[in-house]
Formats: structure tokens, C-alpha cells, sequence
């Protein structure tokens, strides 16, 4: 198989999760449950072949608090606990990815975005990012592309500056402006009270981010000035929350994320 000088970054802990849901039930021989391994599995073929990538990294979260949850407490605060019969599967995917050698990347304090997020701006080539986390939205630019796993782990996406503003309406670079004002439930990000997605959009569809909100909060009357006013500190507090970090202490250079495809 002809590879492409082109690097595909995966959020392992959002695939796996997916697949786990997305397929019923499936037990090894001994009695081990690999549905999500097995979907895993699937999709990384699939992808493999479509897209031929030459580099390729799985990122994984480390179960201990980030710089995040040193920022606010309640991040990610109302998030359910993984279930034994999926957390059970990751070291059997991992065993699997090292044995056709596609590197793992996992790092205490920081978030599998935060090294995705890293790892496609520290690479000068093709990137596409496989998610189903819309945060990773913020990253597409002119050679980055996310795959995002719209439904299950059977139909993918390919996002980039005009797909995404075509179906959501926004630019990346608007994309953490729209959770500090909208918030975001799934990580119990606040965002600005009484101000929901359709109104964070009006807003940055007329002044194009919250920066330029802010500084032409006195042309803004009634209640929604009122909201911005109050809301400053925790808009502040949720853009930082959103914001995928691209410069973390990360040393992976392409040559480790080079891979034997077996199959």
C-alpha cells in the first residue's frame, strides 16, 4: 500500500466510547467484553484504507485532574464515570495498537485534545483529526481537517473552514468564542447565563467574536447587555476552559508515529 505524507491523529477515548455504544454486547472467549474494541478496530481499518496515512497517533486521557480542573472545579463535574465493561477494553486496545506499532500518546495534567491539538500544529503537513468532540472544531484550518464521527462510528464527516460554516454557522476561530458564551453542558463549561446558541450566534454573526462583543457592549440595550455585563468574568473563565491548547511540552516527532498496517 502507497502511503501519504499525511498524519491522522485519533481521540481514543472518544472512539472507543463510541464504538462501546454504538455495538451491542460482544465477549471474547473469555468472557472479556471487545464490542468497542472490535468497533475500534473497524473504523481504523476503514479509515487506514480511505485515507493511507503515512504518520498516525492514537491520544488517550489520563484519569487525574488537568490544569482545567485547577482552573474551576466544576469542569466536567456532572460527566458520568466510565463503565467497567469499557474501561475493561482499554488495555486491550492499546495492547492492540502496539502491535501494529501506532504510537500512543497520553500525558497527567493535560487532555487528549490538548495533544491532538499540539501534535497538528507542530506537524508542517496534512493533518485530519478523527473525533467525535465538536471542541476540535477550533482546530481546522487550511491542512487540518477533523473526521467527525457524526453518528455512532458509521458515517464521518470531513470538516473544514467552508463545512463547518456551512453547517454550523461558524468559523474555528469562533468556535471557543461560541462556547464562552453559550457554554457547553457535556463539560459543564457556564458560558453566559440567559445567553443560549442561537443568541451566541446572532451575536457573532453581527461583531464576529467575543472580544469585539465586549468592546461594543454599550451599543447592546435591555436584558442581553445586562447578561454580557454580568457574565464577563464567567466568559472569561469558559474561553479559557474551551481553548485546546497547541503548545504543550509534547517530544513525538513523525518518525514515532510511523506504523505497520497488518491486515
Amino acid at each position: 500500500m502507497d502511503m501519504r505524507e499525511e498524519l491522522v491523529l485519533i481521540d481514543g477515548n472518544s472512539l472507543i466510547n463510541r464504538a462501546f455504544y454504538a455495538l451491542p454486547m460482544l465477549t471474547g472467549k473469555d468472557g472479556m467484553p471487545i464490542n468497542a474494541v472490535y468497533g475500534f478496530a473497524n473504523i481504523l481499518v476503514k479509515l487506514i484504507e480511505t485515507y493511507k496515512p503515512k504518520y498516525m497517533a492514537v491520544a488517550f486521557d489520563v484519569k487525574s485532574k488537568t490544569f482545567r480542573h485547577n482552573m474551576y472545579e466544576g469542569y466536567k463535574a456532572t460527566r458520568k464515570g466510565m463503565p467497567n465493561e469499557l474501561a475493561s477494553q482499554l488495555p486491550i486496545l492499546k495492547e492492540m495498537l502496539g502491535v501494529i506499532g501506532i504510537k500512543c500518546v497520553e500525558k497527567e495534567g493535560i487532555e487528549a485534545d490538548d495533544i491532538i491539538g499540539t501534535l497538528s500544529k507542530k506537524h508542517s503537513l496534512p493533518t485530519y483529526i478523527l473525533t467525535g468532540d465538536r471542541d476540535s472544531f477550533q482546530l481546522i484550518d487550511n491542512s487540518t481537517t477533523v473526521l467527525f464521527t457524526r453518528k455512532g462510528i458509521s458515517e464521518v464527516d470531513e470538516m473544514t473552514p467552508s463545512s463547518l460554516m456551512e453547517s454550523f454557522g461558524l468559523t474555528p476561530s469562533q468556535v471557543v468564542d461560541f462556547k464562552s458564551l453559550a457554554g457547553d453542558a457535556s463539560d459543564n463549561i457556564p458560558g453566559v447565563q440567559g445567553i443560549g446558541e442561537k443568541r451566541a450566534k446572532e451575536l457573532l454573526g453581527i461583531y464576529g467574536s467575543v472580544a469585539e462583543v465586549y468592546a461594543h457592549l454599550n451599543e447592546i440595550k435591555g436584558k442581553l447587555h445586562d447578561n454580557l455585563e454580568k457574565g464577563r468574568q464567567s466568559c472569561d473563565l469558559s474561553y479559557a476552559l474551551a481553548t485546546i491548547k497547541t503548545d504543550c511540552d509534547l517530544d513525538v516527532p513523525l518518525g514515532e508515529m510511523t506504523y505497520v498496517f497488518p491486515f
